[in-house]
């Protein structure tokens, strides 16, 4: 099972490219790009939770995904430590969905705040990563594209990773949560588009009922959370054959 979007991903990710993927979860958008880069390629993910990172990682071995390296550390804008709030299901095991990692740390879900339910959470201590130093410690070259679902903390992954983002250039596939970012970071969906757009990107979405791939830099108002895919016209030449590659030859 994959998000609409993920197929998509093969128009803009090439044999050989450096890939990140932030909020990794169980890998599943990694075992795609794993089969996308081949040999050459690699594929570092970060996954915060040490629930899902366990799942993750076993997941990893059993497909034998040899250019992905998991990381059990969420993504910031410094490097340190944070709380992370882990729902737990009814059946008393935790979940690996809606864990998020906030400003003031701790207890403050996305969910949580947008339902007011009574989910009980549990607050685990994670490692936190910010781009710019992940590039230097796992002596990275370059990054050629980003998946990116971190629940909320977008502004954040943007925060530290200004140096490496300006000098790469690289395509994205990054979830946007309007209201996290405003409860939690103090930030916005404009935010992080603009920030993006500011540096000549341009930016897609799947229209309501995820039937085709349209060009829109408008944040969708009806979405808690959505999927854009960002590229920068200076990829267009070396993107794989597709839609976007020509969109920018158009």
């Amino acid at each position: 099972k994959w998000e609409p979007e993920a197929p998509y991903m093969k128009e803009v990710v090439k044999p050989g490219d450096i890939c990140l993927h932030f909020g990794g979860s169980d890998g599943r958008h990694s075992y795609l790009l794993s089969r996308q880069i081949g040999a050459n390629g690699k594929v570092h993910v970060y996954e915060p939770s040490n629930y899902s990172y366990a799942i993750m990682s076993r997941l990893i071995r059993w497909h034998g995904l040899k250019n992905v390296t998991p990381h059990n550390a969420a993504i910031g804008d410094h490097e340190g430590t944070m709380l992370l709030s882990v729902p737990r299901k009814m059946s008393g095991h935790l979940g690996r969905a809606y864990g998020v990692v906030t400003e003031g740390g701790g207890s403050a879900s996305d969910e949580k705040l947008a339902t007011g339910n009574k989910t009980e959470f549990v607050d685990q201590p994670t490692a936190v990563v910010s781009l710019d130093g992940l590039m230097a410690k796992e002596g990275l070259a370059r990054v050629d594209f980003i998946r990116c679902d971190v629940e909320g903390a977008e502004i954040n992954f943007i925060k530290g990773g200004k140096k490496t983002i300006e000098r790469d250039l690289p395509s994205l596939l990054i979830e946007i949560h309007p209201f996290s970012l405003q409860r939690n970071f103090g930030s916005s969906a404009e935010n992080v588009r603009d920030y993006f757009t500011g540096l000549g990107y341009r930016m897609w979405q799947l229209n309501d009922d995820n039937s085709h791939m349209f060009e829109s830099d408008r944040i969708d108002p009806k979405r808690r959370w959505k999927d854009y895919f960002l590229i920068h016209p200076k990829r267009g030449p070396g993107l794989p054959e597709g839609m976007f590659k020509k969109a920018f030859a158009a």
